[in-house]
């Protein structure tokens, strides 16, 4: 079918959210709705604060697809799509450019194993955050359907069949469904899982921390905020830079030490005043801890409560 399992959704918008693309490549486009769940999910969700965000001529991530059957594409596909490569996917993706993530949802089980493989292979190599991959667990049978032999199912996929992709993380999706991630090296950790839901308490007290940033904050200062992407697009705040930071976006947390310090040292250089840490992530002082002590040795504490810790970048 020209469309794929719901059940996929929650899962693949929190990694997309982890991510935070700016370009993505949607490959097996048919009915469309992972470009209209991935433009939503990007430019038009920014535009809750950035209100020109909205409309088209104002976005920001592009969002590409390959479709092998023509007839599926109507004008909402090219009003959501910045581009859309009408073809066979194994002879476009290797003469496309590079794209943050290359989505493949529902669509590896079309291809003759070998093939489907080598495609595989090209997509890792095109992507710089990461690929993620949904398909079916067990065998469904699935011959022709809406007159497009394309959407005969050709090869079943086990969780080994991934192992060969360095870094491949698999994961089965309500008993039916692998969910397969690759990511790039850098990219930080991924949570495989739906958001989780905040508890009453919870929700109250990031509540309760972002009017205390709102306090704490210019709503123009540049600053480092280290929060995993929890509050900072819920903030007013225009200068609020994730940590760490590529091209305005959150990369996850750093690898080690040594890079949480030259990232901080960049940012510092680039006019940040401030680096804060919101409570969930009180944690980062003790798992970086030669970076907590380069922090506490080089700059003065300027707040430090139950929910917010920040220093201030003067030496």
């Amino acid at each position: 079918m020209p469309s794929s399992r719901p059940n996929t959704i929650p899962t693949v918008i929190h990694l997309l959210r982890q991510l935070q693309p700016r370009s993505i490549l949607d490959v097996g486009v048919g009915f469309g709705k992972w470009g209209h769940l991935f433009r939503e999910y990007t430019d038009i969700n920014a535009a809750e604060h950035d209100p020109p965000r909205y409309h088209r001529e104002n976005w920001q991530v592009r969002i590409d697809g390959i479709e092998g059957h023509a007839p599926y594409l109507t004008d909402l596909h090219r009003y959501l799509y910045n581009e859309i490569h009408i073809g066979d996917a194994c002879e476009l993706l290797p003469n496309l450019s590079s794209y943050d993530l290359i989505f493949m949802g529902d669509i590896i089980e079309h291809f003759d194993k070998p093939k489907g493989l080598e495609l595989l292979r090209v997509a890792v190599a095109k992507s710089n955050k990461a690929v993620i991959i949904t398909t079916p667990k067990f065998e469904t049978a699935q011959e022709s359907l809406c007159a497009n032999e394309l959407e005969r199912h050709r090869s079943l996929w086990s969780a080994r069949d991934f192992k060969e992709l360095r870094g491949a993380r698999v994961k089965t999706l309500d008993r039916a469904t692998l969910l397969v991630v690759i990511p790039k090296p850098g990219t930080g950790k991924l949570l495989l899982t739906p958001p989780p839901v905040p508890s009453a308490d919870t929700a109250l007290r990031l509540a309760q921390t972002r009017d205390a940033l709102v306090r704490f904050v210019s709503l123009e200062e540049p600053f480092i905020l280290v929060d995993e992407e929890q509050l900072r697009p819920l903030l007013p705040h225009r200068g609020a830079i994730p940590f760490l930071e590529r091209d305005s976006a959150y990369w996850g947390p750093p690898d080690d030490d040594d890079t949480a310090i030259r990232e901080l040292n960049r940012l510092r250089t680039a006019g940040a005043g401030l680096i804060v840490f919101t409570w969930p992530c009180f944690w980062w002082l003790e798992h970086y801890a030669t970076f907590a002590r380069h922090l506490r040795a080089n700059y003065k504490t300027a707040l430090e409560d139950s929910l917010l810790i920040a220093f201030a970048l003067s030496p």
